[in-house]
């Protein structure tokens, strides 16, 4: 990991405290999706395909559910998200607990939350988030040049099929 983290600090520009994929230019992205290719990152990806709407609490809560439940299945037992607001992350933790009462996911299944500017790591998730919605628009070169780093895409149940997509 401290590899992957030192190979993606360079990509930062001068000023810039994390990347983020709708901030950058069409060249950068490609620099971008090209310096991950090459550490070849084993990426899990669960997406919620709905209409356009401004609540998308549930969506996120459906998707981190199947993430945490695909994780526990590879016997990863700890993930780190992007930190939010406290309320938010607060939020993300109590979930945690609901879904552990409930035997969806592992006891000993846990979550952190950490600023993305502190870690480069989760700049991979949004750069991959970014791929994949670029790829619904009909621009497919980015995700091209990820998707054998995908150990397990997936839409949440009830996400409307890709025939669909608005």
């Amino acid at each position: 990991a401290e590899e992957i983290r030192e190979s993606l600090l360079p990509l930062r520009l001068k000023g810039q405290i994390k990347l983020h994929w709708s901030d950058e230019d069409e060249s950068r992205r490609r620099k971008i999706v090209s310096t991950i290719a090459e550490l070849t990152p084993m990426t899990a990806v669960v997406t919620h395909i709905s209409q356009p709407q401004k609540k998308t609490e549930h969506f996120r809560r459906k998707c981190l559910e199947t993430i945490y439940y695909e994780l526990c299945g590879m016997g990863i037992h700890q993930l780190t998200c992007e930190s939010r607001t406290e309320s938010q992350n607060k939020k993300d933790i109590a979930h945690l607990l609901t879904l552990r009462r409930r035997k969806l996911v592992l006891p000993q299944f846990d979550i952190s939350h950490c600023r993305g500017g502190d870690d480069p790591l989760l700049w991979i998730p949004d750069v991959f988030l970014g791929a994949i919605n670029a790829r619904h628009k009909g621009v497919t070169e980015h995700y091209e040049a990820l998707k054998d780093f995908v150990v397990y895409d997936a839409a949440t149940e009830g996400s409307l099929l890709n025939s669909e997509r608005p």
